[in-house]
């Protein structure tokens, strides 16, 4: 077992506006599953992408902790605030996040595999 903490490891800058880190994945000594934490910016969105884990892709789930936004999979677009719990499927689904709040969006998020690669779409 290990715990961590998020200062531990601090977000990285994905684009302008968009922060992540990974805490648990293969390097930390997990086997099935990655877990991290993002923020957004008000107005700004995670780039339109899909996960895939060597031949396969898979699915992400989240919980948001603070914010409000909304999300996208394939054509469907849903609210998301505080509280809220989303899984993006299917696995093969390109699906993006948007703040569309005032305040920074904040939720954390595992992936079913580790080395998890984010594909962008084109």
């Amino acid at each position: 077992m290990r715990v961590t903490n998020r200062a531990d490891k601090p977000l990285g800058e994905v684009v302008p506006g968009v922060r992540r880190a990974i805490y648990f994945d293969a390097p930390e000594g997990s086997a099935q599953l990655s877990f991290g934490a993002a923020e957004v910016d008000p107005g700004k969105s995670i780039p339109v992408h899909r996960h895939k884990v060597a031949d396969r892709y898979v699915e992400e789930a989240f919980f948001v902790l603070d914010g409000e936004g909304e999300v996208r999979v394939g054509d469907e677009t849903r609210p998301i605030r505080a509280g809220s719990f989303c899984v993006m499927s299917p696995a093969e689904g390109f699906h993006t996040i948007r703040n569309t709040g005032a305040t920074t969006l904040r939720f954390v998020m595992c992936f079913a595999g580790t080395g998890v690669q984010m594909e962008r779409k084109a």
